[in-house]
């Protein structure tokens, strides 16, 4: 990467059409770490090469970047699998960077979680996970819990997880929404964090398993034999996910994530102090997560409305999961 100048390419600089790349932040380009992939600036209508792929990146060129005043790299869609590797590897140094705006965190967590979800999620894949899958899901938990935890994180991420009615970005909504509750209350137990967070990730992964029509469709409008193979979906998660070394916590998650307190809920009716805390705080941001999304043939609610509906199914959800989940919206500015 040249010092003052796009690099050059044989006796002229390279340039690209529009098609085919596309934007990244510039603090994506992280001192020390080298790009598996060839970054390009725009120029006009042009792109212009300015660092080969395998180049060492510095603390010079990002400063360079910044004072140019540059709002996006670009990267070609041909070498987007190496940006996501490099994207992956790098996730814990990039959150933990107070230099990034928590806003470009939260934009390259959520890349870097939609791709493994989508992953995961893919019916073209083999009907069970694999352990590459549940490795990388694991390790990208880990790397994100300091971050979850933050209010200005949650009020980031918001913005980029709140939409789409794909079971991934349900589970990565879930997810988020799961861990910023637990750690209102668990702490130095990362293990457990880890699993509750694979837990919730993959908690509908056995809908899978079953018609996409079924889901489509309002709960009164179904059959009783319909209504029987929705509630089946617990347990064809945890089949899906049998081949893996899945902690007991994780597949209470998948299994019991509609469980209610009052013993209402299904596959069990399991109640009270029956269903762990960590899967009374999934039951409820489920259903948070649920209405706020429209789900199901539903109205997208307002986080307000939506705690005002779960506030009035009484004994279903654990009143002080319910005060936590308030509280975190609260600070976080998103009720």
């Amino acid at each position: 990467m040249g010092n003052t100048a796009p690099a050059e390419n044989g006796n002229n600089t390279m340039k690209k059409k529009s098609s085919g790349l596309f934007p990244v932040s510039p603090y994506m380009v992280i001192p020390s770490r080298v790009g598996g992939f060839a970054l390009y600036l725009k120029q006009g209508e042009e792109f212009v090469l300015y660092a080969e792929r395998g180049v060492l990146f510095t603390d010079e060129h990002r400063e360079r970047l910044t004072k140019l005043d540059v709002k996006h790299v670009y990267i070609k869609a041909e070498d987007y699998a190496f940006y996501n590797t490099y994207l992956h590897d790098n996730l814990l140094e990039l959150l933990d960077d107070e230099i990034i705006p928590v806003r470009e965190r939260a934009r390259a967590w959520n890349d870097a979680t939609v791709s493994l979800a989508k992953d995961a999620f893919d019916k073209k894949l083999p009907a069970t996970m694999d352990k590459r899958q549940f490795i990388r899901i694991r390790k990208l938990i880990n790397s994100s819990l300091r971050f979850l935890a933050r209010e200005d994180s949650l009020r980031e991420l918001a913005r980029f997880i709140a939409d789409g009615s794909e079971l991934y970005r349900h589970g990565i909504g879930v997810m988020v929404m799961t861990i910023s509750v637990l750690s209102s209350y668990v702490k130095d137990d990362s293990d457990l964090m880890v699993a509750v967070g694979m837990g919730a990730l993959l908690h509908d992964i056995g809908k899978l398993e079953l018609p996409d029509h079924l889901f489509s469709r309002r709960g009164d409008s179904l059959s009783m034999d319909e209504q029987g193979l929705i509630r089946s979906h617990p347990a064809l998660g945890v089949g899906v996910c049998s081949s893996l070394p899945l902690p007991q916590e994780t597949l209470q998650c998948i299994l019991f994530h509609h469980e209610c307190n009052d013993g209402t809920g299904y596959p069990s009716g399991a109640q009270g102090d029956m269903l762990p805390s960590y899967v009374k705080v999934l039951s409820l941001c489920n259903e948070y997560d649920n209405l706020t999304r429209g789900l199901h043939g539903r109205k997208k609610l307002t986080p307000f409305e939506a705690l005002t509906r779960i506030k009035n199914r009484r004994g279903c959800f654990d009143k002080e999961m319910l005060a936590r989940l308030i509280a975190i919206l609260s600070k976080a500015k998103l009720t």
